[in-house]
């Protein structure tokens, strides 16, 4: 049986992260923002943090460890995709710049904390498990309110 702690953090992640990660638009309807790179990635990502939470709560470390490192090459190859949002709005050069970096340090930021949460998972500290899941909750929200677009 997990400890209480272990429990807690496995719960946070799927509080937390359980929403459609940013970038990509969540809309119901079928528009470009569904056929992008950047949607297939996140989806994806969706996907390992509901599946990432489980392997933490059912304490099978190396499924979760997995489940990190194909969040992390997500979070890589979203780096490099514009997001929709920024598609969407008639951007000057410069501007469009600026906004992409922000968008790149979101994603840069939160594959460093995925860095971290990885070494917390492989030696088990719950504690730094716990307080990652809230930063990579923090990143996530920051990234929906500045980033994501309503198809």
């Amino acid at each position: 049986m997990l400890p209480f702690k272990a429990l807690l953090a496995a719960s946070a992640i799927a509080v937390s992260l359980s929403a459609p990660v940013y970038g990509h638009g969540h809309g119901h309807g079928h528009g470009d923002c569904h056929d992008t790179k950047l949607h297939n990635y996140m989806e994806d990502m969706k996907t390992d943090l509901k599946s990432l939470s489980f392997e933490i709560r059912s304490g099978n470390t190396e499924n979760a460890l997995t489940r990190i490192d194909s969040i992390r090459q997500n979070l890589t190859l979203s780096r490099s995709e514009t997001p929709y949002l920024l598609k969407e709005k008639t951007l000057s050069a410069e501007e469009l710049s600026q906004r992409m970096a922000d968008y790149q340090k979101v994603i840069d930021d939160t594959s460093s904390v995925f860095n971290k949460l990885k070494v917390a998972v492989s030696e088990n500290d719950q504690d730094s498990v716990k307080s990652l899941v809230k930063e990579v909750g923090k990143l996530r929200k920051i990234g929906h309110r500045t980033f994501q677009f309503e198809c």
